[in-house]
């Protein structure tokens, strides 16, 4: 019996396997974020003939969208990044949706974006802080779609939050958006839900975020693999991007800075055009429930936990290296963002040998 050796790929076969894997995860990750008429519009802008999809069932929209984008973006040579910026233009810009625009039912609307087990649950926490309790409508992990009204009825969207009655004296919304893209909200249509709309995008360091998964993950694999892991190196270096260019106006946070620096929070409070308040700073909220490791052991007292220091528990455990090395971008982003992670690529490669071969 003859035993056939591992192919070795070259560079170039390698390459072109991830720019064409990446461009058919950010086409079929639009079918899930944009509503159908904006799928329309970004057809369009590929350049796409027949582009309609108006009147057809969800489903067939999104296979016709993904046959036709796909099929675009390889004989143009698109990248991922290139189809997320058309989509970007489409969720920004106007649609052909025959929708009328929301009425603005609020006073303030502050749209927050982040990763699971990225902290974004503590800056909403703190934002809400800023306001009295009685005034606030928080909606938790939201999908992204256009929002509609009719009287004092708001939907958000379709699945979850869909025809809610908005009491007088709520006179601020403020929505959670867990793993999507923040750069396919369309925000020139729902920030009109609102005299003032913000959106804030938050980013916490990747060997925390990863230490976060990874201790979860001990407990319920399958299930920290569904809503934790899958499309997270994806998802976090698209947000690092983001926050490094500032992009679409955003206000960015960075996780680390807002825990240690009262400066920080407070620059971040003028930025959203709020008074100052860390009132609720020490909430833990009880979303996702709660920490990790604390679960919400910590709430009333949210500062004493070390969440900054989270790999340090973890720094022997496989899923935790596995995640630090997967990708040979992320280690390097996250030095130039965050720095503080005192262990290379090369030595982690090391704890991963040393902790033998897999069976």
């Amino acid at each position: 019996m003859v035993t056939q050796s591992n192919k070795r790929f070259s560079e170039a076969e390698l390459e072109y396997a991830r720019v064409n894997d990446d461009r058919e995860r950010a086409v079929h990750s639009l079918t899930q974020l944009l509503p159908t008429t904006a799928l329309e519009d970004v057809l369009q802008r590929l350049g796409v003939r027949d582009a309609a999809l108006a009147g057809l069932p969800p489903l067939t929209a999104a296979l016709r969208f993904q046959d036709a984008a796909l099929e675009q973006a390889r004989s143009e040579g698109l990248t991922a990044e290139q189809i997320r910026e058309l989509a970007a233009s489409a969720a920004h810009g106007r649609t052909h949706d025959s929708r009328p625009a929301p009425e603005p039912l609020f006073d303030r609307a502050i749209f927050i974006f982040g990763l699971r087990r990225g902290a974004n649950h503590a800056i909403s926490e703190w934002v809400r802080g800023h306001f009295d309790e009685s005034e606030v409508r928080y909606l938790n992990s939201a999908e992204i779609s256009l929002f509609e009204t009719d009287g004092r009825l708001l939907t958000v969207d379709r699945d979850t939050y869909t025809r809610m009655a908005i009491e007088p004296h709520e006179r601020t919304l403020i929505v959670g958006y867990e793993n999507l893209d923040p750069s396919t909200f369309p925000l020139h249509h729902n920030a009109q839900v609102a005299h003032r709309s913000d959106v804030v995008v938050v980013l916490r360091d990747f060997p925390n975020t990863a230490a976060s998964i990874a201790r979860q993950a001990q407990s319920d694999p399958a299930w920290a693999y569904r809503y934790r892991i899958r499309d997270l190196l994806d998802l976090w270096k698209r947000y690092a991007g983001y926050l490094e260019a500032r992009s679409f106006g955003f206000t960015y946070v960075t996780f680390n800075a807002w825990f240690n620096d009262t400066a920080e929070r407070r620059r971040i409070s003028e930025a959203l055009g709020l008074e100052h308040s860390d009132r609720g700073l020490n909430t833990v909220s009880s979303f996702g429930q709660g920490s990790s490791f604390d679960g919400l052991h910590h709430d009333g007292r949210a500062q004493d936990m070390a969440v900054l220091n989270r790999w340090k528990t973890m720094l022997d455990d496989r899923l935790f290296q596995f995640m630090l090395l997967a990708d040979e971008e992320t280690l390097e982003i996250n030095q130039r963002l965050f720095g503080d992670f005192p262990h290379d690529r090369a030595e982690l490669l090391d704890r991963w040998s040393a902790g033998g071969p897999a069976r």
